[in-house]
């Protein structure tokens, strides 16, 4: 069990980059210029109008300031030193840019496939909308991450069983609209 909650700091950023992205258009609502700039690909958007550079910038900086948070903890206390899989020092802090960015990048490559099978924005494609941010963010900063390949499949059985949980609390709180 210690092991798992381990993981989920670890890869905290990766989940809060994903999750900010989302919110993002509520925070930033007029800044919602498409990452695909509009281009088409085989007759469909490359991303679609639901994958911003609002999503990515805040994404992004939201890893990497959480990420941030993780190395000051881990520097001020015991604690923390002494639960982390990782030494936060000898870790660069490119590291959380990269776990936002991968996640951002997993997301914005998955909507290019949805795109292709005309699955429209939105609705579920069960299990690449779990996993895709996940899989994209620990598998790009995994060069700075010293960790298993173990602990990064323990990670996306992981995030996908959260997604799976956020999603149904969601679906209940009349948050989304589909359970998936």
């Amino acid at each position: 069990m210690v092991l798992y909650l381990q993981i989920i700091w670890l890869y905290l950023p990766i989940g809060l980059a994903n999750i900010f992205a989302s919110l993002s258009r509520h925070i930033f609502p007029n800044w919602d210029y498409p990452l695909d700039l509009g281009k088409n690909y085989r007759g469909q958007r490359v991303l679609g109008s639901h994958k911003t550079w609002r999503g990515l910038i805040v994404g992004i900086l939201a890893a990497f300031l959480f990420f941030l948070a993780q190395k000051y903890f881990f520097n001020h206390y015991q604690s923390v030193r002494d639960f982390s899989l990782i030494d936060y020092n000898s870790v660069n802090i490119l590291t959380g840019f990269l776990m936002g960015f991968g996640a951002i990048f997993g997301d914005a490559l998955k909507s290019f496939f949805k795109r292709q099978k005309n699955i429209p924005p939105g609705q579920p494609w069960f299990p690449f909308d779990q996993l895709d941010f996940v899989v994209g963010g620990a598998l790009l900063s995994w060069p700075l991450v010293p960790v298993s390949g173990v602990v990064i499949l323990v990670a996306i059985v992981l995030g996908l069983l959260f997604h799976l949980l956020f999603k149904l609390i969601g679906y209940l709180c009349r948050v989304d609209k589909t359970m998936i």
